[in-house]
C-alpha cells in the first residue's frame, strides 16, 4: 500500500493536518515538505527497512524527519531526548544505528561522545542537494519503529512496532473515541514515546489535524483549549492536575472540546471530582509501548461507578487474568517481539501465545479492569502480599495529597514495611495520616513513614520511578 502520508494527500490535500506556533499546513503542503526531507535522506543513503536514530522535541523539523523517514519505509529508533549519553549509546548500539537525526542546528551533547555514530542536524540537512526517488510501498509486516521501553524496573527492551501493530491501535481508538475528520488533536506529550508518536500516526490514518505544542506548559495549553479548536488531548494525571489548577475560575474549554485522553496511571477521585465540576470528558486508558498505545479504556460515563478502573478490552483485544494475578492479553496491536532478544521475548509468552504483562490487577463481572500495581513492585510484609498502588490510591483521596508514591524498606521483625513519599500543601500530620490508613486499609497496608518531598521522580511518560524513591530521603 502507498505510505499513509501519500494516501491522505491525495484523499484529502486541502485538509489541514498540522498546526504549529501559529501556522496551518494542509496534508498536501506537509507532503512536499516531507518529500523534500526525504530526497535530502536519500541523499544520504538512507534506505528501505535501514535503522534511523530520531533525537529532537515536539518541533516542526523532527516531525518533518519522522514523516521523512516513513516515506522512505525506513524503521525509525526512537531517542529519548532525556537519558544520559551513556544510556543513548546502549540502545543505538543496541538498534545499530549509524546515523541520527536531530531537529537543531548543533549536535546534542549526550549524542556527541557516541562513538562511530553519525549525527546529522538540521543545518547539515539544509546543505544536502535532493535526490530523486520512486515511491515506496509499505507492508503491514514491515517495522515502522524501534521504541526502547522506559525502563522503570530493569534493562530497556527494544520493541518492534509494525506498520500493521499502529494501524490496529488506531482503529480501536477511532472506533472508542468515534473520532470524525471535525476533531483536532492537541499533543504535548513527547513524540519519541508512543503517546506522541500514536498522534502523529493517527492524524495521517483518520484525516485529522494535529496540533503540535513543544512542550506541555498549563498556561499555554489552557489557552489553546479555550481559543483554538481541539476536540481531544492526550495527558498524563500530572499534567491534568497542573491544567485543573491553572483553571481556578473553571474558564470552558472552546465548544468542539471532547475529552481529555489519560495515560500513564488511574484518575483519583479528587480528580475525578474536578473534571465532572468543569465538565470535563476524560478517557482512562490502559496501554504500553509494546502495544502502540492503549489496549483498555474507560469512559466517562462509567467513570464515577467504575472509579479506580482503566475500563474495558477495546474492540479487538482481550484481556485475561492469570491465577497469579498477572494481566494477560491478546491485540493485533501487540508488537511481534523484542529487537535481537528472541528467548526474552518468548519469555513474556505463555504456552498459549498469550503476552504476560507484568501488571497484577482483577475483571469485575462486567469486565472492567482494575490495576492493582506490577509484580515486580509487590513486596512481602509479615507473609502478606503488598502492591504500592493499592495504598497510593486510598491516600490520593486526601485532596491536600497532589501526589503519592509508596515503596517499601527493610524491616527487621517484618521483612519489609510499606514508605510513603508525598506531595502537597498543608498536608495532614503523620499520626493523621496513619489513622486515615488505618480506618481505610488493612493495618500492615498503612505506610510506618510519611516524607513529605518537593516532587517525585518520573521518567520521560509521566510515571513513577518507585526504585529512585528511597533517595529521596535515605
Amino acid at each position: 500500500m502507498q505510505t499513509w502520508l501519500n494516501k491522505r494527500a491525495s484523499l484529502a490535500p486541502q485538509q489541514i493536518g498540522l498546526y504549529y506556533q501559529g501556522q496551518s499546513y494542509t496534508f498536501q503542503q506537509i507532503k512536499q515538505s516531507v518529500q523534500h526531507r526525504a530526497q535530502q535522506l536519500v541523499t544520504l543513503g538512507v534506505s528501505t527497512h535501514e535503522h534511523v536514530g530520531i533525537y529532537g522535541q515536539n518541533t516542526f523539523e523532527n516531525y518533518l524527519n519522522i514523516l521523512a523517514l516513513l516515506q522512505l519505509n525506513a524503521t525509525i529508533v526512537f531517542c529519548n531526548i532525556r537519558l544520559a549519553s551513556t544510556e543513548l549509546t546502549q540502545q543505538l548500539t543496541d538498534a545499530k544505528v549509524k546515523m541520527c537525526l536531530v531537529d537543531q542546528n548543533t549536535c546534542p551533547t549526550n549524542l556527541a561522545d557516541i562513538h562511530n555514530l553519525q549525527v546529522i542536524t538540521l543545518a547539515s540537512l539544509q546543505q544536502l542537494q535532493p535526490t530523486a526517488f520512486d515511491d515506496v510501498d509499505i507492508q503491514f509486516r514491515d517495522v515502522a519503529s524501534l521504541m526502547y521501553t522506559s525502563g522503570t524496573t530493569g534493562q530497556p527492551k527494544g520493541v518492534l512496532q509494525t506498520y500493521g501493530n499502529h494501524w490496529a491501535s488506531a482503529m480501536n481508538t477511532l472506533l472508542n473515541f468515534q473520532v470524525t475528520q471535525q476533531d483536532c488533536w492537541l499533543c504535548v506529550v513527547p513524540l519519541f514515546h508512543i503517546s506522541g508518536f500514536s498522534i502523529v500516526l493517527r492524524s495521517l490514518i483518520y484525516g485529522i489535524p494535529l496540533y503540535l505544542v513543544e512542550h506541555f506548559d498549563a498556561q499555554i495549553c489552557h489557552r489553546l483549549l479555550v481559543d483554538q479548536p481541539i476536540t481531544i488531548m492526550s495527558v498524563v494525571p500530572t499534567m491534568l492536575q497542573e491544567l485543573l489548577a491553572h483553571n481556578v475560575s473553571h474558564q470552558p474549554y472552546n465548544d468542539a472540546f471532547r475529552l481529555m485522553f489519560l495515560g500513564g496511571a488511574p484518575l483519583n477521585s479528587t480528580l475525578l471530582t474536578q473534571c465532572q465540576q468543569q465538565h470535563i470528558l476524560v478517557v482512562q486508558s490502559y496501554g504500553m509501548t509494546e502495544t502502540c498505545s492503549n489496549v483498555v479504556a474507560l469512559n466517562n460515563a462509567d467513570a464515577q461507578r467504575k472509579q479506580g478502573s482503566c475500563g474495558q478490552a477495546l474492540f479487538t483485544n482481550q484481556i485475561r487474568i492469570a491465577d497469579t494475578g498477572e494481566i494477560q492479553l491478546k491485540s493485533p496491536a501487540l508488537t511481534p517481539g523484542y529487537w535481537h532478544q528472541a528467548e526474552r521475548w518468548q519469555a513474556k509468552l505463555t504456552t498459549d501465545d498469550w503476552f504476560q504483562t507484568g501488571d497484577v490487577g482483577y475483571l469485575d463481572d462486567e469486565n472492567f479492569l482494575f490495576i492493582k500495581g506490577r509484580l515486580d513492585d509487590m513486596f512481602v510484609s509479615g507473609g502478606e502480599n503488598i502492591f504500592p498502588n493499592e495504598i497510593e490510591n486510598v491516600y490520593q483521596q486526601i485532596p491536600q495529597i497532589q501526589e503519592i508514591g509508596v515503596t517499601s524498606k527493610p524491616d527487621l521483625k517484618w521483612g519489609a514495611v510499606p514508605v510513603a513519599y508525598l506531595v502537597g500543601n498543608d498536608v495532614p500530620t503523620a499520626d493523621e495520616l496513619i489513622a486515615f490508613g488505618r480506618k481505610n486499609l488493612a493495618h500492615y497496608k498503612v505506610p510506618v513513614a510519611f516524607h513529605q518531598v518537593d516532587q517525585l521522580p518520573h521518567n520521560s511518560s509521566g510515571k513513577l520511578l518507585r526504585r529512585k524513591l528511597i533517595n529521596l530521603v535515605f
